[in-house]
């Protein structure tokens, strides 16, 4: 079973699989936030799922430590909205009105859309 460290030192999340390095999440801490930059799979190790099992464990850590997080790297974006339950854990922002005028959130509730 892989399994997952946090080396502050170096600023990343290490997962193993048998002992040896299989991957990292690099981040940087910034206040209250923490900002993932970049998700790494060893080339051996790919396909196995270790990406998701890496992302999940520092959320998990994340969580823990009452920080906000900022996903710089696509995965973590992707891996986060398959795994809504970790959506709180975004910074809230203040309203921006998205493409067309309209917040997205506003968009969802609209039965018609407004021209």
């Amino acid at each position: 079973m892989p399994a997952v460290r946090d080396d502050p030192t170096h600023s990343q999340f290490i997962i193993f699989s048998d002992g040896t390095v299989a991957g990292t999440l690099t981040y940087r801490i910034k206040g209250a936030e923490i900002w993932f930059l970049k998700t790494t799979i060893d080339r051996g190790f790919r396909n196995q799922q270790l990406d998701t099992t890496l992302i999940i464990s520092a959320l998990d850590s994340v969580h823990r430590r009452q920080l906000m997080v900022r996903p710089m790297d696509a995965l973590v974006k992707k891996t986060m909205y398959e795994h809504p339950e970790y959506l709180h854990l975004l910074p809230h922002r203040p309203y921006a009105p998205a493409r067309h005028g309209r917040h997205p959130a506003v968009n969802q509730t609209l039965r018609h859309p407004v021209a």
